[in-house]
């Protein structure tokens, strides 16, 4: 019954950390998107866009793509 419960618990972590991930790479390829569209590059070019402003901000990658995905929603609001 342990192990039961145990394997139940590691089941719901993992499918958890999954969402995380999904999420993460969902929020990742809009703002790809986004640097593509504004700075006419592709897709290997917008990703190296990402990975530099998150080295050069300390940031993880999904938290500077999550900036750049809100700062576009809200300033397609005030328009």
């Amino acid at each position: 019954m342990l192990a039961n419960a145990h394997a139940y618990w590691d089941a719901r972590q993992l499918s958890a950390r999954l969402g995380e991930a999904m999420e993460a790479r969902s929020v990742i390829e809009q703002a790809k998107g986004i640097l593509m569209s504004a700075q006419g590059c592709d897709d290997a070019q917008a990703f190296d866009v990402l990975v530099k402003a998150s080295q050069r901000e300390n940031l993880k990658l999904r938290e500077v793509a999550r900036r750049i995905v809100d700062d576009t929603i809200a300033r397609g609001r005030r328009t």
